[in-house]
């Protein structure tokens, strides 16, 4: 009896380590990365930097503006006196200025482009995502985490929605 005994307990034994083994495996996580960065990146230095450069170049479009209208009244007032020579130095100063305007709103629009090209493509911070996700898919058991909108994903439940704990990781690293 002892020796039929063994053999079902062992192959029971097995059965359950086996399965459990497979369990583990095939436990997938996902996270919505557009999230991670909207919310990460809104969050950044680089981000209130880039706002902060995004609002001064404004305040200065602003002021020449402002600058182009004042010498615009001025020549108009030199017309108005009949003074053609001031009228025409007047206008010829509005045409640089209009002229600089629209190169400084070129290069500064260029200038912002390219940082938010870089802020979006910061290898820095994909690879610190990366570690994150590595951290909080070992920390809660997954093998596998997908990206949301992983082509070919069609369904996923929320409770293997890891995004937040990835936010919140990153977040406090920085």
């Amino acid at each position: 009896m002892n020796k039929r005994v063994y053999p079902i307990f062992l192959f029971l034994f097995f059965t359950v380590l086996v399965s459990s083994y497979a369990t583990q495996i095939t436990r997938v996580g996902v996270i919505d990365r557009a999230k991670i960065l909207q919310t990460f990146y809104t969050k950044s230095q680089a981000t209130r930097e880039l706002d902060e450069l995004k609002e001064a170049m404004q305040n200065e479009l602003v002021r020449l503006s402002d600058e182009i209208k004042m010498y615009e009244e001025r020549k108009l007032n030199a017309e108005n006196r009949g003074d053609e020579t001031e009228a025409l130095k007047l206008d010829n100063i509005i045409f640089d200025k209009k002229q600089y305007l629209q190169d400084y709103y070129r290069t500064k629009n260029n200038q912002l482009t390219e940082r938010q090209k870089n802020l979006s493509q910061d290898r820095e911070f994909a690879q610190q995502l990366l570690e994150v996700i590595d951290f909080v898919a070992l920390s809660q058991g997954f093998s596998i985490v997908l990206d949301i909108s992983t082509p070919g994903l069609i369904w996923s439940n929320d409770e293997v929605d890891i995004t937040n704990l990835v936010l919140e990781r990153l977040q406090s690293l920085n």
